[in-house]
C-alpha cells in the first residue's frame, strides 16, 4: 500500500502537467487561420532566442495607422483576408481580433507580432528577408474570443501591382528614401 501511494504521489503531478499541456495544445489549435501580409522584419535577437518580429500590414488600415484601434474585424473567406475594419466593443463581427494588453507588445499587439523559430529556420529566414522582391505572409490563428496567434511565416514573390507600387514610391522619394523599417529592439 505504501508503495502504491508513493507511485501515485509521483504520477499525479505528471498527469496534471500532461492535462495542462493537452488543454493548452487544444486551445492553440482552435480557431480560423488567416494569411496576413507583413512588413518591417527583424529575423532574430540572440539575447531572447530566435524569432521574426514584424509589423502587420492589415489590408484597409492605412487611414488609421497613427492611432490603431484595439479591436479589428477580419473580412474575407479564410484564409484569404480581404480587409479589416476597426471594431468597437459590442459590435457584431464574425472574426474579431483584439490587442493582447498582457502580451509582449501590449496595446500595440494589433500592429506588431512575433513568431519564434528554431535556429535552422532563423538562418533561412535571414536569407529570405534580404530578397527585395518577396512579400512576407504570416498565418495567424484567430479564435472566437478575439485572441490570435501567429503560427507560421512564408514568402511569396511580389505581384505586378506590388512591384508597381514599390517602384512608384521609390521614384517619388528619390534616391534619399531609406529602406523599409526593421523592427529592432
Amino acid at each position: 500500500m505504501n508503495r502504491a501511494l508513493k507511485l501515485a504521489v509521483l504520477l499525479l503531478p505528471l498527469a496534471g502537467l500532461g492535462g495542462l499541456w493537452a488543454m493548452s495544445d487544444h486551445t492553440f489549435r482552435q480557431g480560423t487561420e488567416w494569411e496576413v501580409p507583413i512588413a518591417g522584419f527583424d529575423p532574430r535577437d540572440f539575447l531572447r532566442g530566435h524569432y521574426v518580429e514584424f509589423t502587420y500590414d492589415w489590408p484597409g488600415v492605412e487611414e488609421f495607422r497613427d492611432a490603431p484601434p484595439q479591436m479589428l474585424c477580419l473580412e474575407g473567406r479564410a484564409p484569404a483576408l480581404a480587409r479589416v475594419t476597426p471594431l468597437m466593443e459590442g459590435e457584431p463581427c464574425a472574426h474579431p481580433v483584439r490587442a493582447d494588453t498582457t502580451g509582449v507588445y501590449g496595446w500595440e499587439g494589433l500592429t506588431r507580432g512575433r513568431l519564434y523559430l528554431d535556429q535552422d529556420r532563423a538562418g533561412a529566414m535571414q536569407r529570405e528577408l534580404q530578397k527585395p522582391d518577396l512579400r512576407g505572409i504570416v498565418t495567424l490563428r484567430q479564435r472566437e474570443d478575439g485572441s490570435f496567434t501567429a503560427i507560421s511565416i512564408r514568402f511569396r514573390p511580389l505581384t505586378a501591382d506590388e512591384i508597381a507600387l514599390r517602384d512608384a514610391q521609390n521614384e517619388g522619394a528619390g534616391d534619399l528614401r531609406p529602406p523599409p523599417p526593421i523592427m529592432v529592439q
